[in-house]
């Protein structure tokens, strides 16, 4: 075995994470089909693989970073140092009207499920993408209601130590969580409180959800989604960006939606820098038109 530090590190992670990966791509890995290498990559398929890949990862002294589907991320062109772990735990199940689930878990695909059984509470929720971790990391929500409303408990990693938070501990807001910009906090399963309801009108609220989507949302190229966040609900970024005429503003392969105005579309070929620096000039123009700083929704991994 090698004296140095390096080698030691990369033996142990391989040994204690059967199927790690070096230096692999994480762009395909995310929605916008951007962003460079981590050095190691790992796909946790059940909850305590999750936990012990983090756990591992901090011992030994490297970054961690955890994506779920990476539906709300941009990666740096430059890649992600460390680890960078694939919560893949999709496991569900019902207790009665309580439903846990893994971060890993789809929310589209179980928010259907669950539409299906004639559980309601989370029916708002159908159409947007991504894992259940990740929608309470954010507090995804949409039409007036979030994923945290409907939260009872969830199971986190902080550092390497395990607790159970409720609601009122995640200091949850407009899409957003106590847990946002802290890469110290896991979440490893959560815990939903739902109710009775007919499934054929949940099942049609979710399908014209979907419809309404389809018709004003870019899918046609890689995003995710609004880019910025709402200054107000009386105030949509994407208004302050379409008043300033910025639809089809283009650097590089990267351009304002011609669709919607609040999201950045990457064309095939697409770097991170492209967005960032699509993202930089709309702030920059919103700033000095209107004096609005926008916030981006969209988390940045990898950048200085």
């Amino acid at each position: 075995m090698s004296d140095s530090p390096e080698p030691r590190v990369g033996e142990i992670i391989e040994r204690e994470l059967p199927g790690l990966q070096r230096d692999v791509p994480v762009g395909p890995h995310c929605a916008y089909r951007v962003g460079g290498p981590a050095d190691y990559l790992y796909t946790a398929r059940r909850t305590e693989d999750l936990r012990h890949a983090v756990v591992v990862g901090r011992e030994l002294g490297l970054p961690v970073t955890v994506l779920g589907q990476a539906t709300n991320v941009l990666v740096s062109d430059r890649g992600i140092r460390g680890l960078v772990v694939l919560a893949r735990n999709d496991g569900t199940r019902l207790d009665g009207e309580l439903l846990t689930a893994g971060a890993g878990a789809l929310l589209p695909e179980v928010v259907l499920d669950l539409a299906g059984r004639g559980l309601a509470g989370l029916e708002f929720a159908g159409n947007i993408p991504g894992s259940v971790g990740g929608a309470v990391v954010g507090n995804a929500g949409a039409y007036g209601r979030a994923v945290g409303d409907a939260l009872v408990q969830a199971r986190i990693l902080a550092g390497t130590d395990e607790h159970t938070a409720g609601p009122a501990d995640l200091a949850f807001g407009y899409r957003t969580s106590g847990l946002k910009g802290n890469p110290r906090a896991v979440v490893l399963e959560t815990t939903f409180a739902l109710h009775g309801g007919r499934s054929n009108a949940l099942l049609a609220e979710i399908a014209r959800d979907a419809e309404l989507r389809r018709g004003k949302h870019p899918l046609d190229y890689a995003s995710c989604g609004s880019y910025f966040k709402n200054p107000s609900r009386e105030l949509p970024a994407a208004k302050l960006i379409d008043e300033l005429g910025l639809k089809g503003f283009r650097f590089g392969k990267a351009e304002v939606s011609r669709e919607h105005a609040n999201f950045i579309v990457a064309h095939p070929g697409a770097g991170a820098d492209d967005i960032r620096r699509v993202a930089a000039e709309v702030r920059r123009r919103v700033f000095e038109r209107f004096g609005v700083r926008l916030e981006e929704e969209v988390i940045l991994l990898g950048f200085e």
